[in-house]
């Protein structure tokens, strides 16, 4: 029973009664009047403590989502972003002087949790000894993938890979891989493009409707021998290093002279031939010739050229969009940047285009979902990685990437149409809703620095990576873009 309705009570008994009530009244109601008092204003009080509490859990919200989608994983680092937004939400409003008491980032399962406490300096509850009335808010916010995204990686496995640029390169890509697929519900499918001069679409696809592979061949020379009677005996000088540039890398080599003389020796039987030379396929593509047709996915009864060699070259085969995180590690762990001699060159749109290939809905490959105008069902995105220029063209006769010829000012104008092949694949590529990422490792080139900004989907979407770090760091930011914050209380 409360006060109130204890002293109505007491007055009733007295008039029914029949005695004087005036003083008791009187009496009655100064004594009733406190906790009367206390009640409404304990009504007044809580209803502060309530909007200080609303206020403090916007507050937290802020702060959390704030938290987890900055571009960070140290924990003090994300702390500092929680503090700095909730202090800016909390200046002004009921819950002005309340702060962050508590913050956890785990790294595991990407969840950020923070609490804020407060108090409000009660005015009536005083009376009753209660001089702060305290509250608190708790927010927890979790980053992870939301709805279907379908991801390509294109990277380049040229010769000026090779070394620590390749150990950079698998361990930033890996990185990547691992924070999209720590979310076990996450609906996620990823494929891998490495390029070089050529891509390798994998030799079980040898009979696909959209390749034109020929039979594999050998050829056998005649065998032919002469008898000769002079020898030709070559002495080599003193030692000496020159150096070369293969696709955009220095490198050493042996070319020190030799002083050759030919004698008169007793007659000799010299042979030459009869060895047999087998032409096979390793996966290799060129080109689609038709039209323009290398600079986007229509048309896909017209096939790609397959070429055969008498030994591997192209590189890993592509492996096309999974859902089975082994597969794609793997196939990153294992890449190579070449195979005995073959020492590959760059040429980006054949990357490119390939990218463009795994995430279509149509032949070659058919595991990407039908594009989407709003690129959210699914969500279609491609890191394009390069550390040069490109350094081959595009030979129209047979689809092959061969390297510019003739002189300076010839040579300059083939490698422009190179580039402006890059960016049309890039166009066509952003015209589908595909959202792509471009990162520049090490390239002090201008012109291969303008085209990868230029086929990036923004400004935001392009990255300058100087060194193993920056590579690193990249990746790391593609994968943070890629991931939707959510507040989860």
């Amino acid at each position: 029973m409360t006060p109130a309705r204890l002293c109505r009570d007491i007055l009733a008994f007295l008039h029914r009664a029949g005695r004087d009530t005036s003083g008791v009244t009187a009496m009655l109601f100064a004594i009733c009047a406190v906790p009367v008092l206390l009640v409404v204003g304990a009504g007044v009080d809580f209803s502060r403590v309530s909007a200080a509490r609303t206020a403090a859990q916007s507050a937290a919200d802020a702060a959390a989502l704030a938290a987890a989608s900055s571009k960070l994983d140290v924990e003090a680092a994300m702390r500092l972003v929680a503090d700095n937004h909730a202090n800016a939400n909390l200046r002004e409003t009921n819950a002005s002087g309340s702060k962050i008491t508590e913050f956890a980032y785990n790294g595991t399962t990407r969840e950020v949790r923070l609490k804020i406490t407060g108090s409000v300096k009660s005015t009536f509850m005083a009376l009753a000894g209660w001089q702060t009335l305290p509250y608190e808010a708790e927010a927890k916010a979790v980053r992870g993938l939301n709805g279907t995204t379908e991801l390509v990686l294109v990277l380049d496995n040229t010769w000026s890979m090779a070394g620590d640029k390749l150990v950079a390169l698998k361990a930033a890509a890996e990185d990547l891989v691992v924070q999209l697929r720590q979310d076990p519900n996450a609906d996620v499918k990823i494929g891998v493009v490495p390029y070089a001069d050529y891509v390798n679409v994998g030799v079980n696809n040898r009979n696909s409707g959209w390749v034109d592979v020929p039979a594999d061949y050998s050829t056998t020379s005649a065998r032919t021998c002469t008898t000769l009677t002079t020898r030709q005996t070559c002495t080599r000088g003193a030692a000496r290093t020159c150096t070369r540039v293969v696709d955009g890398r220095s490198e050493t080599y042996d070319c020190t002279p030799s002083t050759c003389t030919t004698q008169t020796v007793p007659p000799y039987e010299s042979c030459s031939g009869g060895n047999t030379t087998w032409y096979r396929w390793y996966g290799c593509v060129g080109s689609r010739r038709a039209a323009n047709l290398r600079l986007n996915d229509t048309t896909p009864s017209e096939r790609y050229p397959g070429y055969l060699a008498t030994s591997q070259n192209c590189l890993n085969p592509i492996v096309p969009l999974t859902s089975n995180q082994a597969t794609v590690i793997s196939a990153i762990r294992g890449m190579v940047v070449n195979i005995g001699g073959y020492r590959p060159s760059t040429y980006i749109p054949a990357g490119l285009i390939w990218g463009v290939n795994v995430l279509s809905p149509t032949a070659p490959f058919s595991e990407g979902a039908a594009y989407d105008p709003t690129n959210r069902r699914p969500r279609k995105v491609m890191v394009l990685m390069t550390d040069g220029e490109n350094t081959l063209v595009f030979r129209s006769a047979d689809g092959r990437h061969i390297a510019p010829s003739g002189n300076a000012t010839a040579q300059a104008a083939q490698l422009k149409q190179t580039y402006d092949d890059m960016n049309d694949i890039c166009t066509y590529a952003k015209s589908k809703q595909i959202e792509v990422f471009t990162v520049a490792f090490d390239i002090t080139d201008t012109t291969a620095i303008s085209a990868m900004r230029n086929c990036a989907s923004s400004s935001a979407h392009y990255f300058d990576a100087k060194d193993r770090q920056g590579l690193a760091d990249a990746f790391k930011a593609i994968a943070l873009s890629l991931q939707n914050v959510r507040i989860t209380q």
